[in-house]
């Protein structure tokens, strides 16, 4: 297995050569489906929650992202559910899954193998694969756009988007984007960490918390504008030195957003924390939520090195599933 720096040093061409894959068994006419729901968890289910919210402003049909092993009640046979696992063994996602088949959605999978890509083969779903043996949350390349690429297949994500897409991944600057990310680390070194962006980037700072807490093995806070500023802004009195706001802002922020945020901004200075403003190169927004992606898997991987962790251990998952599959 690669190691981590490897992993995110080739995610570029990781996702270029995503971009080459095909949708097994294709649908010849996609109906139109009343809403959508992408199951997976962790590193599997977190492209699922960044497409959700790119499409929020732009889908006929709702996008939702679930991650847990029980359906909404709405979702029924006219609705389209696609499972996302890399291993394809995920236990949440195949129990949402099985509730999806009970229903009658239409269903696609994204997956390297396993008791999902069985499923898929023996249901003749649409389905998109990749090369298994990796950390999942090393595959995003390769799982979100595979994501993208059945989601246009089926008629939910557009011609536009679709290009759009494809462009951003060619214009990506690896070298930037490791610059980037090993200053944001220094910043964020030995301090407590809280992470901010406009409502529609909220995945996006989800997936910088996941990497900094199975990279780096550290806690992150999420959250995001407008709702920040109804509560959690009132918890920085209790905010000092010690903690650190990294504020993700994009040309896509509201206007009334950019005003919040540098307000908000010296509220916390003011209370002597330290505020990092991140903004992602990229010429649409999907280029700048893949130029961020990339500066979060640096930022991560940068505080691992510095610490002396291992980037790819993960053995509190480990026990955690070796101790479940004991309990019936």
């Amino acid at each position: 297995m690669p190691n981590m720096r490897s992993l995110i040093e080739g995610l570029g061409s990781q996702m270029r050569e995503a971009l080459q894959s095909e949708v097994l068994r294709p649908v010849a006419n996609p109906s139109v489906f009343r809403g959508v729901v992408v199951l997976g968890m962790g590193g599997s289910g977190i492209g699922g929650a960044v497409m959700a919210d790119m499409l929020r402003a732009s889908s006929p049909s709702p996008v939702m992202a679930i991650s847990d092993q029980t359906l909404p009640h709405w979702v029924d046979g006219d609705c389209l559910v696609v499972a996302s696992s890399y291993s394809g063994n995920t236990e949440e996602t195949l129990a949402a899954l099985a509730q999806a088949q009970e229903r009658g959605c239409t269903l696609a999978a994204v997956t390297s193998g396993g008791e999902l890509l069985s499923r898929a083969e023996q249901g003749n779903w649409p389905t998109v694969t990749m090369p298994g043996g990796h950390p999942p949350r090393s595959q995003f390349g390769r799982s979100f756009l595979g994501l993208a690429m059945l989601l246009h297949h089926l008629q939910v994500l557009s011609s536009q988007d679709w290009e759009g897409l494809k462009e951003a991944v060619h214009a990506l600057d690896g070298a930037s984007a490791e610059e980037r990310g090993e200053a944001l680390a220094l910043a964020l070194e030995g301090k407590k960490v809280f992470l901010y962006a406009d409502t529609p980037w909220r995945a996006l700072l989800t997936r910088w918390r996941q990497q900094l807490n199975e990279n780096s093995k550290v806690l992150a806070n999420v959250e995001v504008f407008p709702e920040m500023n109804h509560n959690e802004l009132v918890g920085w009195e209790s905010g000092d030195e010690g903690h650190v706001a990294v504020v993700v802002r994009t040309s896509q922020d509201h206007p009334r957003t950019k005003h919040r945020m540098d307000i908000t901004a010296q509220i916390f200075q003011d209370q002597g924390a330290d505020v990092v403003v991140v903004e992602p190169d990229g010429a649409s927004r999907w280029g700048e939520l893949l130029d961020a992606v990339w500066v979060g898997d640096w930022m991560s991987l940068v505080l691992a090195e510095r610490s002396g962790t291992d980037p790819v251990d993960i053995r509190f998952i480990d026990h955690l599933k070796q101790t479940l599959s004991g309990i019936q």
